[in-house]
């Protein structure tokens, strides 16, 4: 059962060297409290290592061959998110921006080789603290003076960019910045620009960097909100040309179309989170035992109680099949004879689905292992913590489904066809839109209070739907097991049971019975999935083994205590 081909042996090699140096052993497990400077300071260095393992050629980031989504979803990052979102702004939003203004522009390529080799740091200065999604109406402009020099100004606090980890911490930063061109009093639109934003020490003159701190729960990154005062840049700094473009809309997603590649490799360590947590969750059940029924009575292990076995069984098959997905989504998306809106439109799927289905799993997964489920150094928790932030990483994942569904009814575009028109999963998807077809032929302005209420609370559902088939065509084509991508199927039909029941007379109750053959037939295979996660390098939660579990208790601190004691081991 595979749902890649392998990585390349030499990044294989690196990374897992890099993994076993005492700078990507996990902290939680050690006594004491690490402090937030400690931690910023070890994210920091985790993630300069990680940039010079990888070494990415600036071939791999333009054509974005299999080793660039392998990159994105090594195991490795579960060690630290934090590593995670400064090398994927740095690689994937910065340098594969540059790169494409390389063929006119040579003078970016010492910048670009500064950039891979983790030398500078780079910002990507999009959003500001008034516009998120919104950033077409971004308010940050660049002056173009009369003898071509620039000059950037934030022309309110409101228009200052928002979340980029911009202080300087001890390597000099660089920012991409986005902003509205004025050219002789006429508004361009929006351009990128090459601006220097600190020296390592200290931010460079008319910059100013507020620290906002990291999100709680979370290795620490630094975000903060960064404004321009007349800050004046050479002609060199303007990405592009001049010229008011003709449409807009389409020259701003251009622009901005590391975002939607964003939006599929920031999916991937979320996947990963999942398959790590569905690892511990199911190895730790397999192993938990409780009381027999009557006095005498062997243990049992609580895997053997549903409850236990069918959220554990259906993470794992979400785990498998949304890796496959990746996969497919990764290979569509590179090949560049794909519409660019249907490159959007297939990341946006992926990131909803991914986001939606993964904090279900791992809720659910933390909770069924009770007390200790609660604790971070048995890592799901945490993780729960670590992926909330992905959900608007790239774009906040339910307004980019209301653009899409948006898009696809009013026929902007159409996906690509299914692979089974009679799949289930299709047939529900193709009755949402009819409903919602319905609903806006009733409607007389997409603008409208209606629309509001009748057509945007779908959209989210909408796009579920299509990620639901769409996935589990994935799995197939990449030759999971039918009792894998069985599984998958009826626990996604359980999730709108209501619809399946009014509109094909799927009983309830046959759903609930159909999830439970699909079950049953996968139950004997726990032991061969759970292997097959391939994580278990990177899960070193102490409740995975009572060997783990001893050698954790006995490394705890214990509290000042009267008399004579002393330290108890196991």
């Amino acid at each position: 059962m595979s749902a890649s081909i392998p990585a390349p042996p030499s990044f294989q090699t690196r990374i897992q060297a890099l993994a076993k140096t005492p700078l990507f052993q996990p902290r939680e497990l050690l006594p004491g409290i690490t402090s937030y400077e400690e931690q910023r300071q070890i994210s920091l260095q985790r993630t300069f290592a990680i940039g010079k393992a990888m070494a990415p050629s600036l071939e791999t980031v333009q054509n974005l061959p299999d080793e660039w989504w392998h990159i994105h979803s090594d195991p490795i990052f579960s060690v630290d998110g934090a590593s995670y979102v400064l090398l994927s702004i740095q690689l994937n939003l910065i340098v594969q921006t540059l790169s494409t203004y390389l063929d006119k522009q040579p003078g970016l390529k010492p910048l670009i080789d500064q950039l891979l080799q983790f030398d500078i740091m780079g910002q990507f200065c999009l959003s500001e603290v008034d516009h998120g999604l919104d950033a077409r109406n971004i308010e940050t402009i660049v002056t173009r003076l009369p003898n071509g020099d620039l000059i950037l100004h934030t022309p309110h606090p409101g228009a200052s960019k928002y979340m980029p980890p911009s202080a300087p911490r001890g390597i000099p930063g660089v920012g991409l910045v986005f902003a509205r061109l004025i050219v002789d009093g006429e508004d361009r639109g929006i351009r990128g620009f090459v601006v220097p934003i600190s020296d390592g020490q200290k931010t460079y003159t008319g910059i100013t960097v507020r620290v906002l701190g990291g999100r709680p729960g979370t290795k620490p990154v630094e975000h903060c909100i960064t404004t321009f005062n007349n800050v004046r840049l050479p002609k060199s700094a303007l990405l592009g040309s001049l010229d008011k473009p003709e449409n807009e809309r389409r020259h701003f997603q251009e622009l901005i179309w590391a975002v939607a590649c964003g939006a599929i490799v920031f999916a991937a360590p979320v996947i990963t989170c999942l398959r790590i947590s569905a690892y511990i969750a199911s190895t730790y059940s397999q192993r938990r035992t409780v009381a027999g029924h009557g006095k005498g009575s062997p243990r049992v292990p609580i895997i053997s109680f549903k409850t236990q076995y069918r959220p554990v069984l259906i993470a794992i098959a979400h785990a498998h099949v949304l890796k496959a997905l990746y996969w497919s989504t990764a290979r569509f998306f590179r090949d560049l004879s794909n519409p660019m809106e249907l490159r959007h439109a297939m990341a946006t799927i992926l990131k909803l689905l991914v986001q939606r289905t993964v904090q279900e799993d791992m809720f659910v997964l933390s909770e069924r292992c009770g007390g200790q489920g609660l604790m971070g150094y048995n890592q799901i928790a945490a993780f729960c913590d670590e992926m909330r932030g992905s959900a608007t990483a790239e774009g906040d994942a339910v307004v980019l489904s209301l653009r899409l569904i948006a898009e696809l009814v009013i026929g902007r575009y159409d996906l690509p066809e299914p692979k089974d028109s009679n799949n289930i999963l299709y047939k529900h998807e193709q009755g949402l839109f009819a409903e919602t077809r319905e609903a806006i032929s009733q409607i007389k302005h997409h603008r409208s209070d209606l629309f509001n209420r009748l057509v945007l609370p779908r959209c989210e559902k909408m796009t579920m739907s299509i990620g639901h088939r769409v996935a589990y065509e994935a799995g197939v084509a990449a030759g999971l097991s039918p009792q894998l991508t069985d599984l998958y199927l009826a626990s996604a039909v359980r999730t709108d049971e209501g619809w399946y029941s009014e509109k094909m007379g799927y009983s309830r109750e046959s759903q609930f019975r159909a999830e439970d053959d699909a079950l049953q037939a996968a139950l004997p295979f726990l032991k061969q999935w759970t292997e097959e996660l391939d994580v278990k390098e990177y899960a070193w939660a102490p409740i995975l083994s009572d060997e783990k579990w001893a050698e954790f208790f006995n490394s705890r601190e214990v509290a000042p205590c009267y008399g004579d004691s002393v330290k108890s081991k196991l």
